[in-house]
């Protein structure tokens, strides 16, 4: 009997987790990067807005730039998060900064957005940095503003 009833719990764990699993995925919606398929942690999350009005979502700034360099001609504009406040900005704005920290394991980027100048140099003197020009420059056109060299 004793046995039995272990069994029971265990069957009805099992249920129970699987239940709550699925659950979860639908109350959850994990964004998925539309150039490698890696989780968005909203932080890094790069949107590129289409000339339809369609938003494409980026894990990071190096996939929105392969992306954007093979499809420029369907593009709108683009916008990025502000690492310090997660809010999102017009890349054109923004400040970045390449540091040591990988925001990606995938592609090792290391490039970050920040809206304001101060919040760029902190990121880049804590994490072994320099601001470096907006990335979709060469692309899509813009620059940063007090860019430094």
């Amino acid at each position: 009997m004793n046995k039995w009833i272990k069994s029971s719990i265990f069957l009805i764990l099992m249920v129970a987790i699987a239940l709550g699993s699925s659950i979860y995925k639908k109350t959850h919606k994990i964004e998925k990067c539309d150039f490698d398929g890696v989780h968005i942690k909203p932080v890094y999350q790069v949107d590129i807005i289409l000339k339809d009005n369609a938003v494409k979502k980026f894990d990071s700034i190096y996939c929105a730039y392969m992306w954007l360099s093979q499809n420029k001609d369907a593009v709108s504009y683009v916008r990025v998060t502000d690492e310090v406040t997660s809010e999102k900005i017009d890349s054109s704005i923004a400040y970045y900064v390449e540091s040591e920290i990988i925001t990606n394991n995938v592609n090792n980027n290391k490039v970050h957005a920040f809206l304001k100048l101060e919040d760029a140099e902190k990121h880049a003197k804590s994490y072994k940095g320099r601001i470096v020009k907006n990335p979709f420059e060469k692309i899509f056109g813009g620059g940063n503003k007090d860019e430094k060299k």
